[in-house]
C-alpha cells in the first residue's frame, strides 16, 4: 500500500544504468520445460505483512510490498523487473520486454515484448498491457501509485500496432531514466483474455475497451479480489505469467502454499517444488520457529541478538536486508482539530528535534538501522542524497524544541501538555486556525507485533514529553493501520480521527525506484495519506521529472527535508535474515521491501 519511492553524480548514475541496460540485452539460453523439481522451501512472513490482495491493480488500503513483491509478484510479475545483485536497477533479462526505445524528441517510447506465454498457453501480448492500462485509466484515482498530472494523466496516445509491440507517447518530454523507473516500472500485464469480464458467470468479452465497461470489470475483479477464501480455487487466479501459480492459501493468517508454473518460459525457471510462505503474529513466535530448524529463510529478531552465535551453529547465514527505502510517521495535515498545528512548520521542527535517531539506532535497533533526514535514502550508498541532508537538518536537541514553541507562542509544561497563551498567525504567535488555550496532545496509532517498533514509540513518547508533548499511544495491526491511512473525509468521518501513524516502515521506492518522492509528497498524491500539500515541493517534484542535471535533484531534497513533511525516523534492515546454508541463490537479497526470487533458489537437500 507505500517507497519509497518513486546531478553530475545522478548524470554518472543514469550512464551506469544505460550499461547495465546493455549488459542485460543478451539472450537467455533456453532451459528445457522438464526440470526436476526439488524440495520445500519454508519462508517466515513478517508480523503484520501477511499477503491481502491478489489483484495486481491495488488501491492505497492494499499498496505494500508484502502483497506486491511477496505475493503478486510471484504470479503477475511486472512488465519491467527491477532489482539486480542487491540494487534497484533494471533488470532486462527479467523484464516481460526489451529496453524502451525514445523517439519524437523523446516524447514516445517504443517497446517490444519477448514471446511469452500465459499459464494455460495463451500468448501474452499487447492487448493484455491495454487491458490493464484501460482498466487503470478508467478508475485512476482508486489507484494507490496514483499521482495527479503523472502517469497515466501525462499519456497523450497509445497505439497497439502488432501483438509484440506499443507505443506510448507522452505530453513532453521527460528525464528518461525517471520514466522507465518510476512510470513504465508500474505496468502490469494481465491476462484479458480469462479476466475482461463482469461476472463469474458471464463470458470473457471486450468490456475495457469502453470506459463504463472498464469500470464493470476492475469492480468484478475487485470483488473477487477480496474474497480471500477462493484464492487457491478461484480461476481466475490460476491464469498466471510469472514462475509460480498459488496452490494454496489460508485468508485467516495468509500461510501461502506456491508450487512452479511448468509454462513459465522467462528467465530462471524454478527448481523449487514448492515455496510456503508461513505467517506469524509476533517475532517471538517467528523465531521459536527459525531455533527448531522449520525455517529455510527466517529472521533473527533484533531483541535476539544474543543468539546469532546459536543459529549460525544450526547452519544459518546472517544476512541484513538493506532496502532502498526511507522510514518515516505520516500526520494528519486535514484532522479538523490537530491540522492547523501540524501545518505550522516550527511546530513540525521541533518535534523532529525530539527524533533522537542516532540513540534508536544503537540501542533499538542495535546498529542495523540507517538514519533518515529526508526523501532520498542515506543507505545504501548513492549519488542522490545531499549533504545537507546527509549531516541532519535537525539535531537531536530538546533545547531546540523548547525554544521553538516558546518563541511561537506557547506555555511548556513538561511532562503535562503545552498550552498556546500567544493565538494568532503573527510570526511569534501559535499559528493560523490555533485557538488560544489548544493543547499539544496527539494520538498515535503504532503496529502491533514488533518488539523494536514498540520500544521506538515509547522512546518518543517519553521526548516529546519533555517539551509538553503529549502523544497517547495505541496498537492496532499493521493491515489495519495502512487502511486507517487516508485524508479527512468530512461528509463520512473517514480519516479525520488520527493525528500520527506508524505502520511499522514508510516507504520503499519501488514500484518507483527514482527517489523524486512524487508518489508520498505531491498534492492529492494517493499514497500521501496525510494530505501534506505545498505548491514548491510540486514544483521542485516535477523538475526531477523533466529536467537533468544534478541540481534539481539536490534542490528538492534540501527542501523536502527542511520543510518536514512527515516526521523522519531510522529506517532498520527490513529484517536480519537467517538464511539455511542448504538454500542457495537468496543472497544477495533484493534491495526492495519484501521482494523475493524463489525461482532463482535451489536446495542441497531433497
Amino acid at each position: 500500500m507505500s517507497a519509497g519511492d518513486r546531478r553530475g553524480r545522478i548524470a554518472v548514475l543514469l550512464a551506469a544504468v544505460a550499461g547495465l541496460i546493455l549488459a542485460g540485452c543478451g539472450s537467455t539460453a533456453a532451459v528445457s520445460r522438464r526440470t526436476a523439481y526439488r524440495g520445500t522451501v519454508t519462508y517466515a512472513q513478517a508480523p503484520g505483512a501477511a499477503p491481502n490482495f491478489i489483484f495486481p491493480l491495488y488501491s492505497l488500503a492494499y499498496y505494500s510490498g508484502n502483497n506486491i513483491h511477496m505475493f503478486q509478484g510471484l504470479m503477475f510479475p511486472p512488465l519491467y523487473w527491477f532489482g539486480k545483485h542487491g540494487q534497484p536497477v533494471i533488470n532486462y533479462t527479467r523484464s516481460a520486454a526489451g529496453p524502451p526505445v525514445f523517439s519524437n524528441r523523446g516524447r514516445t517510447v517504443t517497446i517490444t515484448l519477448k514471446h511469452l506465454v500465459w499459464s494455460d498457453g495463451h500468448p501474452l501480448t499487447t492487448r493484455d498491457i491495454q487491458f490493464w492500462m484501460n482498466l487503470l485509466i478508467a478508475d485512476k484515482t482508486n489507484w494507490g501509485a496514483y499521482v495527479p498530472g503523472d502517469f497515466p494523466d501525462n499519456i497523450s496516445a497509445i497505439a497497439y500496432p502488432s501483438a509484440t509491440t506499443l507505443r506510448i507517447t507522452f505530453n513532453r518530454a521527460y528525464n528518461h531514466g525517471w520514466l522507465l523507473y518510476n512510470e513504465l516500472s508500474q505496468i502490469t500485464p494481465m491476462p484479458q483474455h480469462a479476466w475482461d469480464r463482469t461476472s463469474a458467470s458471464g463470458p470473457v468479452g471486450n468490456y475495457d475497451r469502453t470506459r463504463g465497461g472498464a469500470v464493470a470489470v476492475y469492480n468484478f475483479l475487485v470483488s473477487q479480489a477480496k474474497d480471500l477464501a477462493t484464492y487457491s480455487s478461484n480461476p481466475l487466479w490460476k491464469v498466471v505469467d510469472g514462475p509460480w501459480r498459488l496452490s494454496a492459501f489460508d485468508p485467516a493468517t495468509g500461510y501461502s502454499v506456491f508450487v512452479p508454473n511448468p509454462r513459465y518460459d522467462g528467465a530462471d525457471r524454478p527448481r523449487i517444488a514448492k515455496v510456503i510462505e508461513v505467517p506469524f503474529t509476533n517475532d517471538t513466535a517467528e523465531f521459536d520457529a527459525l531455533r527448531s530448524g522449520a525455517l529455510d529463510y527466517g529472521y533473527l529478531p533484533v531483541q535476539d541478538l544474543p543468539e546469532r552465535s546459536l543459529m549460525a551453529a544450526k547452519g544459518y547465514r546472517l544476512d541484513p536486508w538493506i532496502l532502498w527505502g526511507i522510514t518515516y510517521f505520516p500526520m494528519n495535515f486535514t484532522n479538523p482539530v490537530t491540522g492547523p498545528m501540524f501545518r505550522q512548520l516550527y511546530l513540525r521542527q521541533a518535534m523532529q528535534h525530539l527524533v533522537n535517531q542516532p540513540q534508536y539506532i544503537k540501542d533499538i535497533f542495535k546498529g542495523f538501522a540507517a538514519p533518515t533526514y529526508g526523501p532520498v535514502p542515506i543507505a545504501p550508498p548513492n549519488p542522490f542524497v545531499s549533504r545537507y541532508e546527509r549531516d541532519n537538518p535537525y539535531p537531536y536537541s530538546v533545547a531546540a524544541a523548547r525554544r521553538l514553541l516558546q518563541a511561537h507562542g506557547w506555555r511548556v509544561i513538561p511532562n503535562g501538555a503545552s498550552v498556546c497563551v500567544r493565538a494568532g498567525s503573527a510570526p511569534t504567535r501559535c499559528g493560523s486556525g490555533i485557538r488560544s488555550g489548544a493543547r499539544l496532545d496527539f494520538s498515535l496509532t503504532y503496529a502491533a507485533g514488533v518488539v523494536t517498533v514498540a520500544e521506538e514509540m515509547q522512546a518518543l513518547k517519553s521526548a516529546f514529553s519533555s517539551v509538553g508533548i503529549e502523544i497517547n499511544l495505541s496498537v492496532a495491526p499493521a493491515s489495519t493501520v495502512i487502511a486507517d491511512a487516508t485524508p479527512c473525509d468530512r461528509s463520512t468521518g473517514s480519516g479525520c480521527r488520527w493525528d500520527f501513524l506508524n505502520w511499522g516502515g514508510g516507504w520503499g521506492y519501488s514500484i518507483d525506484y527514482y527517489p523524486s518522492g512524487g508518489e508520498i509528497f505531491a498534492c492529492g498524491a494517493s499514497s500521501n495519506p496525510g494530505d501534506y500539500c505545498n505548491a514548491t515541493t510540486d514544483r521542485y517534484i516535477a523538475d526531477t521529472h523533466s529536467q537533468p542535471g544534478a541540481q534539481t535533484m539536490v534542490t528538492y531534497e534540501n527542501w523536502v527535508a527542511q520543510q518536514v513533511p512527515v516526521l523522519w525516523a531510522p529506517t532498520p534492515a527490513l529484517q536480519l535474515s537467517e538464511i539455511s546454508r542448504q538454500l542457495q541463490g537468496a543472497i544477495p537479497q533484493p534491495a526492495i521491501r519484501y521482494e523475493i526470487t524463489p525461482q532463482s533458489w535451489t536446495l542441497r537437500r531433497g
